[in-house]
């Protein structure tokens, strides 16, 4: 647990439970300001947190290496620098203007982040696609965000389409290069943080930090034993539209392994009590429609959980298990019934239920 002045100093952002009878400690994570505290009990225990991406990183680090602070930001500051859609200036956004049929070349974190992509998009034939901002846009979800009162009309929709799909992007395999052949539009926040957390956790382990958990936004890279010498206790969220009433669905732990979620239960708006959610189906060019309500990952890298959340919860519960279970992918659902919700979860993720955990 965090020492008296480290809780004093971030009181009313991060929550910790414990369940004592269980011994399972998991954070549920709001806003974090800036800070680095110790552990008195164990002074071997700090934290750093911070604001990124439009969200906020929280690491916490077990031993006696740590790791400076300015490192951690710089880096954060890189990756923005190359693939934010909040800065006009970013190298993702002047590739998204740059002409087609012409070799651009690209930042090695950029193209690594392309080829994830690409391979997601292939692996889930299409259901994750980059190319889908204009779409995200034209729901009110993007960086143009307006007031979602009226729907998009089938022409619009329709027209935009026409300019979506991944296989219009086409990646150099002999250099850092991408050519558009359609003037295509790519966002890459659904994978985007997941590479953070990667790069986060490899800078750790340059640093000689072997037990460390990483989070931005909820994706959250874990290594090595916490503060307890236990694995690293994470909390999937039961998807309740309350910010205020975060509970935990179901308790895994892990170590040496990365974890990301999608989910629509937060990011939506109603029209004529219809739920529309914030994720949108790159082959409809509409919010998804089905019940799934949240997606969990396991994956060895975040950046690939990051992206297969994302397509899974595109695909719905019936696709995404056979997907899931046909390429041995850890992934846990959550289903929205008529009576509450239910949970199911492929072959590979049954080692990470946690049988003791009882709410």
């Amino acid at each position: 647990m965090l020492s008296d002045n480290c809780k004093t100093a971030i009181s009313g952002y991060l929550i910790l439970h414990m369940q004592m009878r269980r011994k399972f400690l998991f954070i549920l994570i709001f806003t974090l300001t800036p800070i680095a505290c110790s552990n008195q009990q164990n002074p071997n225990a700090y934290q750093l947190s911070g604001s990124t991406m439009g969200t906020t990183y929280n690491i916490t680090i077990v031993g006696e290496n740590l790791v400076n602070h300015e490192l951690i930001n710089s880096a954060l500051e890189d990756i923005e620098s190359a693939m934010s859609t909040y800065r006009l200036e970013s190298e993702l956004m002047q590739l998204n203007e740059a002409p087609i049929n012409t070799w651009i070349n690209v930042s090695p974190a950029l193209y690594e982040v392309l080829l994830i992509s690409e391979e997601i998009s292939v692996l889930s034939n299409g259901a994750f696609d980059i190319t889908v901002s204009p779409l995200v846009n034209l729901w009110g979800f993007g960086p143009e965000k307006h007031k979602n009162d009226t729907l998009p009309n089938t022409e619009a929709i329709e027209e935009l389409l026409r300019n979506i799909g991944f296989e219009y992007l086409i990646i150099a395999e002999d250099r850092e290069a991408v050519l558009k052949r359609e003037m295509i539009r790519l966002d890459l926040s659904a994978v985007a943080k997941g590479y953070a957390v990667d790069v986060l956790a490899e800078l750790l382990e340059e640093n000689n930090i072997s037990n460390y958990l990483v989070e931005i936004g909820g994706e959250i890279s874990g290594r090595g034993r916490n503060a307890e010498g236990d694995l690293w206790q994470i909390a999937i969220e039961a998807p309740l539209r309350s910010a205020q009433n975060r509970e935990p669905f179901q308790i895994i732990g892990i170590s040496g392994l990365s974890l990301a979620s999608s989910g629509d239960y937060r990011n939506f708006f109603e029209v004529d009590d219809i739920h529309y959610s914030h994720t949108i189906d790159p082959s409809s060019g509409s919010p998804i429609n089905h019940n799934l309500a949240s997606v969990t990952v396991i994956a060895e890298t975040t950046a690939i959980a990051d992206a297969l959340a994302t397509a899974f919860n595109v695909m719905g519960i019936e696709q995404a298990m056979a997907l899931a279970n046909n390429n041995n992918i850890a992934v846990y659902f959550i289903i929205k019934t008529a009576d509450g919700f239910l949970e199911s979860y492929s072959m590979a993720f049954a080692q990470y239920i946690n049988e003791n955990y009882n709410d």
